[in-house]
């Protein structure tokens, strides 16, 4: 699938080595550059691009209000604001017009990583209304600082648990959050501890990078009740999650991939409480899939998460989840008692299923 690229940067150095990236990454793709910010859109008068790449600082303008400018004469495209400074300032001056921040000096897998997202989300083939509306409309925050540090540490190839607990020790109330989970009975902890860096080891790096994007992006939304409730339901779900993967007999990579599909699926809840604060209305379907599953696809292949979390999460809103793999169907089932159904449904539901573990479970849980 072909794309149109567009890097925009005062500096005729780095603009020629982020061509040269993008032909090496991507030779069939088109690429245009722009080396004078202020009339970047002569760079691309006949062509409309699908991702934009802007520098940061330069002469007399800031690239997050060149990439505002973007999104409104091309609000189908993604927005890469690069930046040597990753200040909370300059994170939170991108966050409405950036869909990635990239920090300088990048790797080659940087840009790998943003063009793997722009691949998935044109192979999607949303309607360009719809594409307009999520990928301009939906103004929530690039993924906040907190969880950018949190994921580079994780990422390593030597991961310092020490050195990841410092940095999340900022964060009195993810802290906190991570240490009520690390303590749950539910997640099978029986002894208390209130070491932050034991805590990360209980839960594991994986589960910890995803407990704190999703707190850190409801800490960048206004402070209403319903984004709280919106993301503790995300918590309970994959708390109902572990203790259906466990009944299941699910390994425990099945278990934990399930968990934070879990908790990653409440990112769409947020941006659909974000997107009725902004007075767009939506569906309770989108081209055929649940609304708050397609913002959760949507949000996650913008920050470049793996593909497999996302499609799990799309597998489990789907009315035939039954047909589905285990994994989706425990997610789908943890859903139905957060939100909560009725009787009558809830035992229908559970006499489809085969006689086993997991079957017996749902009848003795609790109304």
């Amino acid at each position: 699938m072909k794309a149109t690229v567009l890097f925009i940067d005062d500096d005729p150095f780095m603009l020629k080595a982020l061509e040269r990236i993008a032909r090496m990454l991507r030779p069939d793709w088109q690429v245009l550059t722009c080396a004078e910010p202020k009339v970047w859109q002569a760079a691309c008068m006949d062509v409309q691009p699908d991702i934009v790449f802007c520098d940061f600082l330069m002469p007399g303008c800031k690239g997050d209000k060149v990439l505002a400018e973007c999104r409104a004469m091309f609000p189908n495209c993604l927005r890469v604001l690069l930046t040597g400074d990753l200040s909370e300032e300059i994170i939170s001056d991108a966050s409405h017009d950036a869909h990635f921040v990239l920090s300088k000096p990048f790797q080659n897998a940087d840009i790998e990583s943003v063009f793997v997202a722009l691949t998935r989300l044109l192979s999607f083939n949303l309607p360009d209304a719809l594409r307009a509306q999520l990928t301009s409309g939906l103004r929530l925050p690039c993924l906040p600082l907190i969880a950018r540090k949190v994921r580079a540490k994780v990422r390593q190839p030597e991961v310092n648990i020490h050195e990841i607990a410092v940095v999340i020790s900022q964060d009195t109330v993810i802290s906190a959050r991570l240490v009520q989970l690390a303590n749950s009975a539910f997640l099978g902890f029986k002894h208390p501890t209130h070491s932050l860096a034991v805590c990360l080891m209980r839960l594991g790096t994986s589960l910890v990078e995803v407990i704190v994007t999703a707190m850190a992006l409801e800490s960048h939304l206004p402070e209403h009740a319903y984004y709280r409730a919106a993301n503790e339901k995300a918590f309970q779900q994959a708390i109902i999650s572990q203790v259906l993967s466990e009944a299941q007999g699910l390994c425990h990579d099945e278990q934990e991939k399930i968990f934070t599909a879990a908790i990653l699926s409440g990112l769409g809840r947020l941006a659909a409480l974000a997107l009725k604060d902004q007075h767009v209305q939506l569906p309770d379907l989108l081209s055929g899939i649940k609304t708050e599953a397609l913002l959760s696809w949507y949000l996650l292949t913008s920050w470049g998460y793996e593909e497999d979390i996302i499609q799990l999460i799309l597998d489990s809103t789907n009315d035939n989840y039954l047909q589905q793999d285990e994994s989706a169907l425990i997610l789908a089932l943890s859903g139905y008692l957060v939100d909560g159904i009725s009787d009558e449904y809830f035992r229908n539901l559970i006499a489809k299923l085969p006689d086993n573990a997991l079957k017996k479970t749902l009848k003795e849980w609790p109304n």
